[in-house]
């Protein structure tokens, strides 16, 4: 960032740059004069010895993405999600889950209801409903209404 503050011969290019260096440096505790003579004091980790060492959480800032870090983020994500049903954060989610499928059930085993092939060929004729929904309602298949409503088509 110095360099470019010093070597660009735009003012508003020069006056990022030199802000953005101030900024780096104040966040690693530095003056801009302590920045611009530090030099770092190991080379670079080679990719291959970088994944064959113990891994810190500085590591992660800089490693390059591979099938390994997708990994080890799933693996975190379940633990963190484990740790949340633990915790009851997704009760509320399966006690609608479950009320849905009391209904549902209440809906198939209900014998006052009309005959579910009748009631979808009325639903497909009468109304808009998705085909989904008239199978939710019917609880027929979702390929029986289709095939209902081809069936049902005049032929041209």
């Amino acid at each position: 960032m110095l360099e470019l503050a010093n070597g660009s011969k735009y003012q508003g290019e020069r006056e990022n740059a030199l802000a953005a260096a101030t900024r780096i440096a104040s966040k690693h505790g530095m003056t801009l004069d302590e920045a611009a003579r530090w030099t770092p004091s190991e080379k670079p980790v080679p990719v291959k010895e970088f994944y064959q060492r113990p891994r810190n959480a500085a590591d992660f800032q800089y490693a390059p993405n591979t099938q390994q870090d997708a990994d080890a983020e799933k693996y975190r994500w379940k633990a963190a999600m484990d740790r949340a049903r633990e915790r009851g954060l997704d009760k509320a989610e399966e006690a609608r889950k479950e009320a849905q499928a009391a209904a549902n059930q209440r809906r198939r085993n209900s014998g006052s209801r009309r005959d579910p092939v009748k009631h979808a060929t009325i639903l497909l004729k009468e109304t808009s409903l998705p085909f989904e929904e008239i199978a939710d309602i019917t609880g027929l298949d979702v390929y029986q209404i289709v095939g209902m409503k081809l069936k049902a088509r005049s032929a041209a």
